[in-house]
């Protein structure tokens, strides 16, 4: 039988074990990310114990289309106001992160270099924290 519960602190040896384990995504995860406070956090078990811990957390996820991609002036302009005007919003809503994805690579340096973004795969996040 297969059980779902919000994770305890008596699931963290298990967590750290799944941790160190998962080929997945290495070096991704730290204990400290299910205990963070930021959504909330389950473990999925059965009868020989944990099978997956998850995360669950309320990102936003933006998505555009660009009227002229080639006037790279002009949309640089647009994405540092609408990033900026974006994290306000989320953060009144609740919402912990910003993602975009993309696999532009001029778009792409910009969003690490220029707004901070941490890439992951061809995901760049931005964390709102909790201000």
């Amino acid at each position: 039988m297969i059980d779902i519960k919000p994770i305890e602190e008596k699931d963290a040896d298990d967590l750290i074990q799944a941790i160190n384990q998962d080929t997945f995504h290495p070096g991704e995860w730290k204990v400290t990310d299910f205990y963070d406070g930021t959504g909330f956090c389950e473990t999925v078990r059965d009868e020989n114990g944990p099978i997956v811990f998850v995360k669950f957390t309320k990102s936003l996820r933006i998505s555009v289309v660009w009227a002229d991609s080639e006037n790279h002036h002009r949309n640089a302009q647009a994405i540092v106001l609408g990033i900026k005007d974006a994290v306000e919003k989320a953060r009144g809503q609740g919402y912990t992160e910003i993602i975009i994805q993309t696999n532009v690579p001029k778009l792409a340096n910009f969003l690490t270099r220029v707004i901070g973004m941490r890439k992951s795969g061809d995901e760049f996040l931005l964390p709102l924290g909790n201000q």
